[in-house]
């Protein structure tokens, strides 16, 4: 099998054959993919853009930055998945603005299963082997800074702040940071 025509697809769902096209991010039906196994295991639990900032680096290596104290063991520890990996055949990485990410629109068959039995221990052993950078959560001014301004962005693009009952883990971790901007964009300050 030549890994240059290999790409990663990582589940919650065991033994699947085929991979069938479902809404995500992009509101349309999409396999989604990536080349690099690591990157992948990072969506191998629930979590969103609120849990975690996901990068990579220069050297292509997956940088992934707390939102908040303990969320990588939290999001992580315990869970299961498998990485399905798929011919590259089929899949684009021009739809999307992230270029890691592989786009298909047709179901896409399974080549081979890789069951990860924790989530957690398999990513802390890659970062041990420096195939990952995990930042836990620091507090300091400058960490918080790049946090914030992440979770402002994210607050404001995806219409959070005009949501009636807003969820309660949004409020736990960003309460006051919400409390603040909905101020600021009703007029109070004007």
């Amino acid at each position: 099998m030549n890994h240059k025509n290999i790409l990663y697809h990582v589940s919650s769902i065991k033994n699947l054959k085929t991979l069938n096209p479902s809404v995500s991010t992009h509101k349309k039906s999409y396999v989604y993919a990536t080349d690099n196994m690591i990157t992948g295991l990072l969506f191998g639990a629930k979590k969103d853009d609120f849990d975690f900032i996901l990068t990579v680096n220069s050297n292509g290596k997956p940088e992934l930055y707390e939102c908040y104290k303990k969320a990588f063991k939290d999001i992580y520890f315990g869970v299961a998945c498998s990485v399905y990996k798929v011919n590259k055949s089929g899949f684009s990485n021009d739809i999307t603005p992230w270029k890691i990410e592989y786009i298909n629109k047709n179901k896409v068959e399974v080549l081979e299963e890789i069951f990860i039995e924790d989530l957690y221990i398999k990513l802390c052993d890659e970062e041990d082997k420096g195939n990952i950078v995990i930042h836990r959560f620091e507090d300091t001014i400058d960490y918080k800074k790049i946090i914030s301004n992440h979770i402002v962005d994210r607050l404001i693009r995806f219409e959070i702040l005009e949501q009636e009952n807003i969820d309660l883990k949004l409020i736990k971790h960003y309460g006051k940071i919400i409390s603040i901007l909905k101020k600021l964009i009703n007029g109070e300050y004007l």
